[in-house]
């Protein structure tokens, strides 16, 4: 028996030796290249070949955690590493040779192309490294920059010292703060709609008073999978209406009589877009119920417990929206011929067979689509100046 408890014991330490060497692949933080910024730019070269240019930005654990340790200047807390190859994978593995931490994408955050870019080279070709590697996680943001994608990520903030860490802030204000950016687009509906040939919005990033400002729309075309425009913050802001995204922002009227401005907070807002078919005609009408607050006005001896006032000042704001909305749809529509706001997506769902028709030839038909809008906007809120309004009366 003593044999046999003495057998057992061995074997139970012996098997316990096998989960103790558990960390001796380990390796400190400090030694890994933790990509949180990737940039991509491109070189046209005398022979007309272009190449794509890989900035990498990693952090530097130790001075981001204060342990700059030398008694010297700070130093900055990231590292961007540009490279130069035919392929970003190649690029990738060539960043090794220059650094003692190589390159890891696991917490990999933004991905920013640069206009020439995203302009001259077919997007899933480019992105196909992105969209391959198995570090790399389908929800990086994707961002398209107005100057090079480098420059971009050399820019830092006060708060937030890594670019690439700031710019992944930044894009988070659509939900709460504004409607003149369109939603954040992560890499894998980046893969998502290209594959599918859809044409889509990504945020457009530039310098701005000596740091950057996402504001306004690249246009992405489905067929050529490359940028062949952009949206201003009116136009982006309009197909943000139209398509229900605009959640939170600022609409600014100017109201006929006095010529003073008027500005409305968006609190909640609700699109809907139905199809008409008549033979082979197609049209839209589109929807747009608000609700909101009034936030601003510079209308002498304004009275916020005035129905009338308050009438006038929605009808003010009503036609604001209707300007942005058909600025948005005459530049996207009428003068880059794309559909970003989902018309044919509306089509599809509700008159499936008329969509299985036209899907094949959309984009070229749907510039001459008929769209109606009807906006509603009803101001329920008047701040610190008014009352909320009794629903009850």
């Amino acid at each position: 028996m003593r044999r046999i408890k003495k057998s057992i014991l061995i074997c139970c330490c012996c098997i316990s030796i096998l989960f103790m060497g558990g960390c001796w692949d380990r390796v400190d933080i400090e030694d890994i290249g933790l990509a949180v910024g990737v940039g991509v730019d491109y070189q046209e070269h005398s022979t007309k070949r272009i190449t794509p240019e890989f900035t990498i930005q990693s952090v530097v654990p130790k001075v981001l955690a204060g342990e700059n340790g030398g008694g010297g200047s700070q130093a900055e807390p990231f590292q961007n590493l540009t490279m130069e190859e035919s392929s970003l994978f190649e690029a990738g593995r060539e960043a090794s040779t220059a650094t003692s931490r190589s390159p890891n994408y696991a917490h990999l955050k933004v991905l920013v192309i640069s206009k020439e870019a995203a302009q001259s080279i077919n997007l899933l070709q480019l992105l196909n490294f992105f969209f391959r590697d198995h570090e790399i996680r389908r929800t990086v943001h994707v961002l398209i920059s107005e100057e090079k994608a480098s420059e971009i990520l050399s820019i830092k903030g006060t708060k937030d010292p890594v670019p690439a860490l700031k710019l992944l802030s930044i894009t988070e204000n659509m939900k709460t703060k504004t409607a003149k950016m369109p939603p954040k687009l992560s890499l894998g509906d980046f893969s998502e709609k290209m594959s599918a040939s859809s044409s889509f919005l990504v945020q457009k990033v530039q310098k701005f008073n000596g740091g950057v400002q996402i504001i306004g729309a690249a246009v992405i075309k489905g067929i050529t999978q490359k940028m062949i425009g952009e949206l201003n913050e009116d136009e982006t802001l309009g197909i943000n209406c139209i398509t229900g995204e605009a959640k939170a922002g600022a609409v600014t009227g100017v109201d006929k009589e006095t010529g003073k401005i008027i500005t409305y907070e968006i609190d909640q807002l609700k699109s809907s877009i139905r199809p008409q078919v008549n033979g082979g005609d197609i049209s839209y009408t589109v929807n747009i119920n608000t609700e909101g607050r009034l936030s601003e006005d510079w209308i002498p001896n304004s009275d916020a417990f005035n129905e009338k006032f308050i009438r006038d000042a929605e009808k003010t704001v009503e036609k604001e929206f209707m300007r942005l909305m058909e600025a948005g749809l005459t530049k996207t529509q009428k003068e880059l011929k794309v559909d970003v706001a989902g018309f044919g997506e509306s089509l599809r769902i509700n008159q499936p067979k008329v969509w299985k028709k036209v899907k094949g030839n959309w984009e070229e038909r749907f510039p001459e689509a008929s769209i109606n809008i009807n906006v509603k906007v009803n101001i329920k809120q008047f701040q610190t100046q008014g009352r909320k309004k009794n629903n009850s009366k």
